[in-house]
């Protein structure tokens, strides 16, 4: 039951861990021929926007599995309402959950079942003040380009960015840094998603990455269907591995914002207290 607890936390920390980049590691660009399919002959800006379709609601089965020393492995349901809420559910045996992760606006919520326990902070604490949200977090878990401040990457977005090849990747980078980091993604010849690099003001080589594969044409766009995410808290190493079935658009979903009466909220730096032991 501890894994499960400690999973929980970790899964929580996770979400946050991969909207900012605390990775101190340098990683290297991905395979420029990962996921690739026919070349595209328009301008990559304009095609990469055009594939980046509207949506309002989602909901999806999967599995996530979370290292930070021992492997864990969870069934997953994901729902999401756009701009507003994500829920992830946690289901490791039998479709049992034992934890839930809900984060709305800029706060995020961990609810661990098995011991009725629950964290409730501002997003921030985890974040360094990085100023990201709900809505960032929603393109990160599915592969949507975006600039932070504005959201999902648009056409009037053009001048806010600058684009590049470096080999067979094209770069699209925003203009604007952020704490002296600088963040881009990289797209393969199909023009579809390969990784978010987060790269410092001193260095073109990416210290923190968010890697995409499985992209695949749905009513809302192109969608990565497999996301990894490796990142350090504490000096320990933290990876997420996401995986997505088919994903159901625009239906009726139900968020639970409730946490019940009996259970005992902790801080988030007594959570993370956790990676030292």
């Amino acid at each position: 039951m501890n894994k499960i607890t400690n999973a929980i936390i970790i899964a929580a920390t996770a979400l946050l861990v991969t909207a900012c980049g605390t990775a101190k590691k340098a990683t290297t660009l991905p395979d420029a021929n990962a996921n690739t399919t026919t070349e595209t002959s328009t301008d990559p800006f304009t095609d990469i926007v055009s594939h980046l379709g509207t949506w309002q609601t989602l909901q999806v089965g999967g599995k996530m599995t979370i290292d930070a020393g021992t492997p864990f492995t969870s069934g997953v349901q994901v729902r999401m309402v756009r701009g507003e809420v994500i829920q992830i559910s946690l289901r490791p045996l039998l479709g049992i959950e034992v934890g839930r992760l809900l984060i709305t606006g800029d706060s995020i919520y961990g609810m661990d079942k098995v011991h009725k326990r629950y964290i409730a902070e501002k997003a921030s604490i985890l974040t360094a003040g990085v100023p990201i949200n709900v809505s960032t977090i929603q393109d990160i878990f599915l592969g949507r380009p975006f600039i932070i401040g504005k959201g999902t990457l648009g056409p009037d977005m053009k001048q806010d960015v600058t684009v590049h090849h470096d080999g067979k990747v094209t770069i699209i980078t925003p203009t604007t840094r952020i704490q002296g980091y600088g963040y881009e993604f990289a797209f393969n010849k199909s023009h579809q998603i390969v990784s978010l690099n987060i790269v410092p003001a001193s260095s073109s080589t990416p210290v923190y990455q968010v890697r995409y594969s499985n992209i695949k044409a749905t009513a809302a766009g192109n969608i990565a269907h497999t996301m990894r995410a490796d990142g350090y808290i504490n000096k320990k190493k933290l990876a997420l591995d996401l995986d997505y079935n088919n994903i159901d658009w625009n239906g009726n979903v139900k968020i639970d914002h409730n946490i019940p009466a009996n259970y005992t909220r902790v801080s988030a730096r007594e959570l993370l207290s956790l990676f030292t032991q």
